[in-house]
C-alpha cells in the first residue's frame, strides 16, 4: 500500500490561519513516516479552490491514482469539501477502488464500514460545510458595508458608481446609472414588474446606460437584489 497525499488551499479573509499547501503537505509526510507508510512519488493539489467546488483537477487525480489497499492522507477531512454531499461522494469513489481516506487532524477513526464511523464523519462534514457558508455570508456582509461607505472592492464598480478621479479605490455615485436604478424601482414597486418585463422597458427607454448592447436580465436581476440590501 502506499499514501497519496492530498491539500487544498482557497485564499480568503483570515487566510493567515489555514495552512497552506505545503504545509500540509509536510504534515502529511510526517504522519505517512510516523506509520511506516511509503508516499506516492506526486502529491496532488487543488490550490485556489472551494471546498464546495465538486470539480477539482487535483481531487481526481488524486482519488485515479489510488489503488486497492492504499490511503488518500490529507491533513483535515475538510480539505477534502466543505459540502456534505462532495464529502460522501468522495467517499464512495476511493471506497470504490477500495482505499480508505485518513485525515492527520481531527479525523474520527473507526472502520470506514461503520454505520456510526460514517454518520460521525458526516457530522464533521456538515459542521464543514455550515462553516463555509457562514464565512460567506460574513464576507459577503463585510463586502457590502464597505461598499455602501463608497470603497471599491472589486475590479470594477457596481451598478450606479464609478471609480473616483481623485482616489481609484473610492466609488461616487454615476448619475445616469442612479436614474436607471430608480426607473429599476420604480418599475418593480408601483408597476408590479418582474425582471424580464423590466428589461424590455429598460432597453425602450434607456438603452444607452446599460453597461453592455443592452440591458439584460442578470444585470437587472442582480440590481433588484441590491434593491433590498
Amino acid at each position: 500500500m502506499k499514501a497519496v497525499i492530498y491539500t487544498r488551499f482557497s485564499p480568503r479573509r483570515n487566510a493567515e490561519e489555514s495552512e497552506s499547501c505545503e504545509t500540509q503537505e509536510a504534515l502529511c509526510r510526517t504522519y505517512a513516516a510516523s506509520k511506516s507508510w511509503p508516499v506516492s512519488e506526486k502529491v496532488f493539489a487543488d490550490k485556489d479552490m472551494s471546498g464546495s467546488d465538486a470539480d477539482r483537477p487535483g481531487l481526481h487525480d488524486a482519488i485515479e491514482a489510488l489503488n486497492r489497499g492504499d490511503v488518500l492522507l490529507v491533513y483535515k477531512r475538510d480539505r477534502l469539501a466543505r459540502d456534505v454531499l462532495i464529502a460522501e461522494l468522495t467517499r464512495r469513489r476511493v471506497a470504490v477502488v477500495g482505499a480508505t481516506i485518513v485525515a492527520v487532524s481531527g479525523d474520527v477513526t473507526g472502520d470506514d464500514n461503520d454505520p456510526s464511523v460514517v454518520f460521525s464523519r458526516q457530522i464533521m462534514d456538515a459542521v464543514a460545510e455550515l462553516e463555509r457558508k457562514q464565512i460567506a455570508i460574513r464576507t459577503s456582509d463585510a463586502m457590502k458595508t464597505l461598499q455602501r461607505k463608497g470603497r471599491r472592492m472589486g475590479r470594477w464598480a457596481p451598478y450606479g458608481y464609478a471609480l473616483s478621479d481623485e482616489d481609484p479605490n473610492q466609488l461616487v455615485e454615476y448619475e445616469p446609472e442612479q436614474a436607471a436604478i430608480r426607473r429599476i424601482r420604480e418599475l418593480r414597486d408601483n408597476l408590479g414588474l418582474g425582471v424580464p418585463a423590466i428589461v424590455r422597458v429598460l432597453n425602450n427607454e434607456m438603452p444607452t446606460v446599460a453597461r453592455g448592447t443592452k440591458w439584460r436580465q442578470l444585470t437587472v436581476g442582480k440590481i433588484v437584489a441590491r434593491l433590498d440590501d
